[in-house]
């Protein structure tokens, strides 16, 4: 199982219905889960990142769930602010996720390279990146659960291209029943 099978089985767990956005390079890995993810997410596809946040804070508006959206890396990131700003703005739960590129190649200026935390922190309850396929899981639990608790708010999550191909051992991702 890679990161991004992961992250999709835990959304779905969690009761993530549908997700709102688009695809771009860095993220190829994530749609892919999607696509194989048995119908239990449905994948909205939108115009352009904007209407993707948009869209998911509407949907917890109305649905009282949270919402989620997706965008690609670097301007993709930037597009999508706004209704993370608004989501948060107005204690909407809402969870922003954004592909980014390779950890590898941080600070090398490869092409759509942003500081993506820093982008979101001023905006959400708790932004961060991933590092490492093995916290992954437990930091995509811990957005979902920053979102809907206490105050309800905004969170988002970059996930680098290396770290969403990336496999990860199972007994991470479905913990065991006993202990």
């Amino acid at each position: 199982m890679n990161v991004s099978e992961a992250i999709v089985a835990i959304l779905a767990e969690s009761g993530v219905e549908h997700i709102f956005g688009l695809p771009g390079d860095t993220g190829m890995d994530f749609y892919d889960a999607l696509y194989h993810n048995e119908g239990r997410i449905q994948h909205i596809l939108t115009r352009d990142e904007r209407s993707a946040s948009f869209m998911a804070d509407a949907y917890a508006r109305v649905s009282g769930r949270i919402g989620v959206c997706e965008g690609p890396s670097g301007g993709g990131a930037t597009y999508i602010v706004p209704g993370v700003a608004e989501a948060h703005g107005s204690s909407i739960p809402l969870l922003c996720l954004t592909s980014d590129t390779p950890v590898r190649e941080e600070g090398r200026g490869v092409l759509t390279e942003l500081n993506q935390p820093g982008l979101f922190e001023p905006i959400t309850k708790w932004a961060a990146r991933l590092h490492h396929p093995r916290t992954a899981p437990e930091m995509v639990r811990r957005a979902l659960r920053l979102a809907t608790s206490g105050r309800s708010g905004a969170v988002a999550l970059s996930m680098p291209a290396d770290v969403l191909a990336a496999e990860v051992d199972p007994a991470d991702v479905y913990p065991a029943p006993e202990f």
